[in-house]
C-alpha cells in the first residue's frame, strides 16, 4: 500500500497542487445535477450578445467610489434566469453537476476511465484543485474553499463589468490580489463593497454569475478530468472507484512541489477545452460554455504572480500554491485559444 506521496498527485495545470479536505469525500454523481438547483428549462443561447451595439440602453446607475462608466447596458434576458450560488454547499453541489456533464462529454473510452471518480473538499483558503491518486491507488479530483472563494469573485465581477460597463473586477483585483500575492492566508474572497449597491441584487446579474461560474469551473475540472483520462496520474484506469483519500492525509502533500511537465500541462489544457466546448455544444438551448472561463481563471493567476514580482522563477515565491506549482499562466492562455478557435472553425 501506497502513501501519498510526489507521484501521487497531479498539480492543477502541472500535474495539479494539493489541498486538504473538509467534508467526507463523496463520489461524482454524473447524470444527476444538484435537486437544489435544477437547470432552467428553455434557457437560450446568447442570451447576454457582447457587442454593446447590440444591448438595450438603460440609463446609467451610479457607482459609488468610483467615476460611472462611458456607456451602461444590459442584455433583456428571454428565458428563465439561473437562481444565485450561495454558500459552499450549493457551490460544492454545482460543482458536481458540471462534473457529470463534463464527463458525459467525454468518449466512451475516457468517460470508462473517470466515470463515478470521488471528489473530495478541502476547508482551507488555499487557491487550487487537483488530480490526484490515493493511498489504494485509486484516482480523485480534490477541490480548495479557496477555488470556489475565487471563481466567485471572479464570476460575480465580471458578470457585473460586462451587463454594466463597470470595473469591479479591477476593483476586486486592486483590493484583494496584492495580499494573496504576499500572504497564504490571504482570502480570495470578494469583499462587500466591491460590487454596487444599486446592481447587486438584480437577478440577471446574478444569473449570469451563475453561468461564467459554470464556465470557469467546467474549464478548471475539464483540465482536471484530463490529467487522469490521458494518463498523467497513473491511477485512472477503469477500475472500482475509491471513496478518495483521507482529508487528513492531504495536508502532507502541501510541502511537495512537484517539477514542472510542460507536455502534460498542455496536452491536459488541449483536451479540457475541448471536453468544455464539447459539453458547452451538448446542454444547447442552455448556455453553451466556451473558452472565455479558461482565459478569465488564467488571467486571474497571472494577474497574482504580476503582483508578486513576475513569472517564472519568481513564481516558486509566491504563498499561493498554484503559482508555485504552475508554469506561468499567461503561456497557457494561447494554447487555450488557439484550440479553442480550431475548434470553433471545425463547430460552426
Amino acid at each position: 500500500m501506497k502513501k501519498l506521496a510526489r507521484s501521487s498527485a497531479v498539480p492543477l495545470f502541472a500535474v495539479l497542487s494539493i489541498a486538504a479536505c473538509n467534508p467526507p469525500a463523496q463520489s461524482v454523481q454524473p447524470t444527476h445535477p444538484p435537486q437544489a438547483y435544477p437547470p432552467p428549462q428553455a434557457y437560450p443561447q446568447q442570451t447576454y450578445p457582447r457587442n454593446p451595439q447590440q444591448q438595450s440602453y438603460l440609463q446609467q446607475p451610479t457607482y459609488p467610489n468610483s467615476p460611472p462608466p462611458a456607456q451602461a447596458w444590459q442584455p433583456i434576458p428571454t428565458g428563465p434566469l439561473l437562481p444565485p450560488l450561495i454558500g459552499i454547499i450549493a457551490q460544492q453541489q454545482e460543482l458536481r453537476a458540471v462534473l457529470g456533464e463534463l464527463i458525459n462529454a467525454l468518449s466512451p473510452s475516457n468517460q470508462a476511465l473517470v466515470r463515478g471518480i470521488p471528489l473530495v473538499f478541502d476547508s482551507t483558503t488555499e487557491v487550487n484543485a487537483f488530480a490526484g491518486c490515493d493511498e489504494h491507488g485509486s484516482p480523485f479530483l480534490a477541490a480548495t474553499a479557496g477555488i470556489f472563494d475565487a471563481i466567485d469573485a471572479i464570476s460575480q465581477t465580471k458578470a457585473t463589468d460586462e451587463l454594466f460597463g463597470t470595473r469591479t473586477y479591477d476593483a476586486y483585483a486592486n483590493a484583494v490580489l496584492p495580499a494573496m500575492a504576499k500572504n497564504p492566508s490571504a482570502r480570495a474572497t470578494l469583499p462587500m463593497g466591491i460590487i454596487p449597491l444599486n446592481l447587486g441584487a438584480d437577478p440577471r446579474r446574478w444569473s449570469r454569475a451563475h453561468e461564467l461560474y459554470d464556465e470557469i469551473l467546467a474549464f478548471t475540472f475539464g483540465h482536471e478530468l484530463a490529467h487522469h483520462y490521458l494518463g498523467h496520474t497513473g491511477c485512472a484506469k477503469g477500475q472500482a472507484m475509491g471513496s478518495g483519500p483521507d482529508p487528513a492525509r492531504l495536508g502532507r502533500l502541501l510541502t511537495t512541489v512537484p517539477a514542472f511537465n510542460q507536455v502534460a500541462e498542455a496536452a491536459a489544457d488541449s483536451s479540457g477545452i475541448i471536453n468544455v466546448l464539447d459539453a458547452g455544444r451538448a446542454r444547447r438551448p442552455h448556455y453553451a460554455w466556451n473558452e472565455r472561463g479558461g482565459v478569465f481563471l488564467l488571467q486571474y493567476f497571472a494577474d497574482i504572480e504580476r503582483l508578486g514580482g513576475g513569472g517564472g522563477v519568481a513564481s516558486l515565491l509566491s504563498p499561493v500554491q498554484f503559482l508555485r506549482t504552475h508554469p506561468n499562466p499567461l503561456a497557457r492562455i494561447p494554447i487555450v485559444q488557439t484550440v479553442a478557435n480550431t475548434w470553433h472553425a471545425q463547430h460552426p
